[in-house]
């Protein structure tokens, strides 16, 4: 009988893991589709009617990028304190409070209010508790769960613009931010239900879940005072400051540039649906090649992206440029998380990848620089030579990047931010 309970304790831990990974899956498809990629779309149609300047439009994205990346730290606090349910609990009702703000409200101070809470909501009910989660579910085989868990992520951001178009023409946008709503809560609802932490269940579930993490000598202190994750932050971060840039403009500036605000959509959908591809192959590349060499590459294909971007005047130039651009947003952004966990070991370089999405706030500055170029020179394009100017000084030296030498002998355990980032070493 004994053994009978334990199989029977283990199929229970089974199903209750991948109820949590789909769970949590749900929360970042729904987080994507609703947020960063599909808010240029609906932003379109608010602008016209409310009358609002490239520039204020633009600060929206500001406020959304601001707010995730300044309370990125937060749900690892509330994590420990009241539990992964909760804290993914909190960021559904925050995402709630935003989306009904947005259907109800007529002027930017609530409208960048409400951007603000649902960027706290994506931080909570983000990647923080979600990459946790799966480690703790899922460690002996995290790193291809992760992927899929960004994969999912990344299917949001794909369809995200198409759907939020057709539910925009379908019953506004502000019957678009209600049912945006609606969704948030029910997932909140699922969240509630379905969420467990693993130290909650059976030891089973953590003989389940038990593998061995490589070791490394390096601290998170030390790892961040290294050259190359600097130049390595900055990849990920002009890549952030791209897409961000793009999801806020690049419908206006496609229909300026002769395609329907539909066909602009899809060409965005487009984008996001080949970054979610190449995310899925990026890490066989890291394998088979240097990965500096892959995040390198995306970065020179971006540039290419936002050229084509700057001047794509017909259908198949503007599908050539979200294939481009989407690529080597895929490239950059998983060699640019592999090259931490290389050079710096799985545990200190995922605890330093938050410090990454961190630094990354500054990209909520692109749209606002972005509006400001249109409104001095009626058009985007001096904002896509930017950032392609911006891609290939990245590209440059991250190529020719080779392994930080050993750390110097250290006692220093990092700063407190970094130490309230979960994580998991099992000897």
């Amino acid at each position: 009988m004994t053994g009978q309970n334990a199989l029977s304790d283990l199929r229970s831990t089974s199903r209750l893991r991948w109820t949590v990974l789909s769970t949590v899956s749900a929360m970042f498809f729904f987080l994507n589709l609703a947020t960063f990629q599909s808010l240029g779309v609906v932003l379109f149609k608010m602008v016209a009617e409310l009358h609002w300047s490239a520039t204020a439009a633009g600060s929206s994205f500001a406020f959304l990028g601001l707010a995730c990346g300044f309370t990125s730290p937060l749900p690892a606090i509330t994590i420990r304190k009241i539990g992964s349910r909760a804290t993914m609990c909190i960021g559904a009702g925050l995402l709630v409070a935003g989306f009904w703000l947005c259907a109800r409200g007529h002027d930017l101070v609530t409208f960048y209010a409400a951007m603000t809470l649902i960027g706290a909501g994506f931080s909570f009910g983000g990647t923080v508790p979600g990459v946790y989660l799966i480690v703790g579910w899922f460690e002996r085989h995290s790193a291809r769960v992760i992927g899929f868990y960004f994969m999912f992520g990344a299917l949001g951001a794909a369809f995200g613009p198409p759907i939020v178009d057709g539910i925009v023409r379908a019953i506004g946008w502000r019957g678009h931010w209600l049912t945006m709503a609606v969704a948030a809560a029910f997932i909140g609802v699922m969240c509630l239900l379905f969420v467990r932490d693993i130290a909650e269940e059976a030891p089973a579930a953590r003989q389940a879940g038990d593998a061995t993490h490589p070791t490394t000598r390096w601290t998170p202190r030390q790892a961040i005072m290294t050259y190359q994750f600097a130049l390595i932050a900055a990849a990920m971060a002009g890549t952030m400051g791209c897409v961000t840039t793009l999801s806020s403009v690049v419908v206006g500036h496609l229909v300026k540039l002769g395609a329907t605000p539909t066909r602009a959509a899809f060409v965005f959908g487009a984008l996001g649906l080949t970054a979610t591809l190449v995310k899925a192959l990026a890490g066989w590349a890291c394998e088979k090649f240097r990965p500096a060499m892959i995040a390198a590459a995306g970065l020179l294909l971006q540039m290419a992206g936002n050229i084509l971007f700057a001047y794509a005047d017909t259908a198949g130039l503007q599908y050539l440029a979200a294939v481009t651009f989407g690529t080597g947003w895929g490239l950059t952004y998983v060699g640019g998380t592999v090259l931490l966990v290389d050079y710096f070991g799985g545990a200190v370089g995922s605890r330093i990848l938050s410090v990454v999405w961190l630094a990354s706030s500054i990209a909520a500055g692109g749209p606002v620089l972005a509006g400001v170029v249109a409104d001095r020179f009626g058009t985007f394009v001096p904002i896509f030579i930017l950032f392609g100017v911006l891609m290939l000084a990245l590209a440059i030296p991250i190529w020719r990047m080779r392994p930080p030498a050993g750390p110097e002998p250290s006692e220093d355990a990092g700063s407190v931010l970094l130490d309230a980032i979960p994580h998991r070493d099992v000897a």
